[in-house]
């Protein structure tokens, strides 16, 4: 073959290659079910079949470890219904956890995306396979309005785990049905906070919690973090809808501010200070603390209710 067809053939390829992540994308702002081959191109860790006892060793993993593939879960959670809607997974910081690392699936089920309906649920799926994490379903809630996913902290369901040991149907079985009996409380739980109203001060006090997740230095506290990051920037309301006194309007407001980096703050110093470097918010990339940090926000508002 010639070096210009070789070089068409790569181009060709490349075209191919991007035309399938771009429509992978689409399909995950879309929220519709991903096939595997999409799964795998945002999420190659979660299709790892098998664990050689080398790795265990290497590893430094239990002898009593019992490797399962991700993708097992994945199919047990199809055959109930759920679909993937988006895949991914940390990067390793280590050359010996690479395609071990920790990873996240999201799952919705068609069932609860009725016309009218402004959240509904979801299914969080988080696992690795160098045994530092087990199996973790959390429950999340999807807003449609802002396209905005929030992580609920339950107080059952949150902690629910497949253990490495013992795996099979019936025990995702019995944990999607919790699921759906904890999804059931959390939709009342955010109706209740459509009902409370802050005030000014009460929004103030939140978004200085709130900001407290983000910055967790010592030196941060609830009387000097308003020095730090730009408070009005996290009670910002970036639509109509988000606008108002409500708990459930303030809680998005600082939920979005807060995740996507819309906000202001000083490196060090008063905001205002003279010679204070001010910078731009970054957004929360890692899963792992998003969730983290998603939890916590909702504690902060359930305690309001």
């Amino acid at each position: 073959m010639s070096e210009n067809s070789l070089n068409t053939e790569f181009e060709m390829q490349a075209r191919v290659q991007k035309s399938f992540a771009e429509a992978t994308q689409k399909k995950v702002e879309n929220h519709q079910a991903l096939n595997d081959d999409e799964i795998k191109l945002l999420c190659p860790v979660a299709f790892k079949d098998k664990m050689t006892k080398a790795e265990i060793n290497r590893l430094g993993l239990s002898k009593y470890y019992s490797f399962v593939p991700t993708m097992n879960v994945v199919n047990d959670l199809r055959a109930l219904g759920y679909e993937v809607v988006d895949a991914k997974q940390v990067s390793a910081r280590k050359k010996s956890t690479r395609g071990y690392q920790k990873h996240m699936l999201t799952f919705e089920h068609p069932k609860y995306k009725v016309e009218g309906r402004e959240e509904y649920p979801q299914i969080l799926l988080t696992n690795s396979h160098d045994g530092g994490n087990a199996f973790t379903l959390s429950a999340g809630i999807f807003r449609l309005v802002c396209s905005n996913g929030l992580v609920i902290k339950t107080e059952d369901y949150g902690s629910a785990r497949l253990v490495h040991k013992g795996y099979s149907f019936e025990a995702v079985q019995k944990l999607v049905k919790e699921f759906e009996t904890t999804v059931s409380e959390v939709l009342n739980k955010i109706t209740e906070m459509k009902k409370v109203q802050l005030t000014k001060d009460q929004q103030i006090e939140f978004a200085k919690q709130a900001a407290l997740l983000r910055f967790k230095a010592k030196s941060y506290n609830e009387n000097n973090i308003a020095d730090v990051i730009q408070i009005d920037d996290l009670l910002h309301a970036e639509r109509p809808e988000d606008k108002g006194n409500g708990l459930y309007e303030v809680f998005n407001r600082v939920q979005e501010s807060l995740i996507n980096g819309k906000y202001m703050y000083a490196s060090s110093g008063k905001v205002n200070a003279e010679g204070t470097k001010i910078r731009k918010g970054r957004p929360i990339k890692n899963f792992k603390q998003n969730i983290e940090v998603n939890k916590k926000l909702s504690e902060l508002a359930f305690e309001l209710v």
